[in-house]
């Protein structure tokens, strides 16, 4: 009953922050639910026992990749979303994206309903192959022979992206006002 509880309150937390983060105007505080949700995706990885992977998406992602969005973020001229106003084509083409996500994700749903009584029969076959063995350490194997390149070349690209975003901020900001000094302090 309270493996139930707690994997629905991870599956919430990931959902819940996820939507939040794509929906809030604030940038600041889509940040912190989408910290929220990648908490909740590393709770459902200790739910299916990658251990590793979970631990992984903790100090990557949300002690990492997080902090530097923080940062980023901080440097953005207008962090309560307050300026700017999102223009109708934008508004249309993100509806639309998101009604073409819920209709991918119902026919995903569909097709895992569909077939999960078929996936019970082949796992307990003989000579299936498991791609994560309960332990964590096919992931760790992966990442760490065939998939490091690709996995540092992903994090260099990312780096340089926020590093980018930070300099495109930084040269499209309003100076600040410098305050108006009477007439008179000018003349003397």
């Amino acid at each position: 009953m309270i493996e139930m509880l707690l994997f629905w309150t991870c599956g919430l937390c990931a959902c819940v922050g996820a939507l939040g983060a794509a929906t809030v105007r604030n940038l600041f505080h889509a940040a912190l639910l989408l910290g929220l949700s990648l908490v909740g995706v590393a709770g459902l990885y200790l739910f299916l026992g990658a251990h590793w992977l979970a631990c992984v998406q903790v100090v990557v992602y949300v002690g990492g990749i997080l902090v530097l969005i923080l940062f980023a973020t901080l440097f953005s001229a207008d962090v309560m979303g307050l300026v700017q106003r999102t223009p109708w084509p934008l508004k249309v083409a993100g509806s639309l994206g998101a009604l073409l996500s819920a209709v991918v994700a119902v026919r995903l749903l569909q097709i895992v309903l569909a077939n999960a009584q078929q996936l019970d029969r082949v796992r307990g076959k003989p000579g299936v192959p498991d791609v994560i063995d309960g332990s964590g350490t096919s992931i760790g194997d992966l990442l760490t022979t065939s998939w490091y390149v690709p996995f540092l070349a992903a994090g260099f690209l990312l780096t340089v992206a926020l590093v980018a975003a930070v300099a495109t901020v930084q040269r499209f900001r309003r100076p600040a006002r410098q305050p108006q000094q009477p007439a008179e302090a000018l003349r003397g």
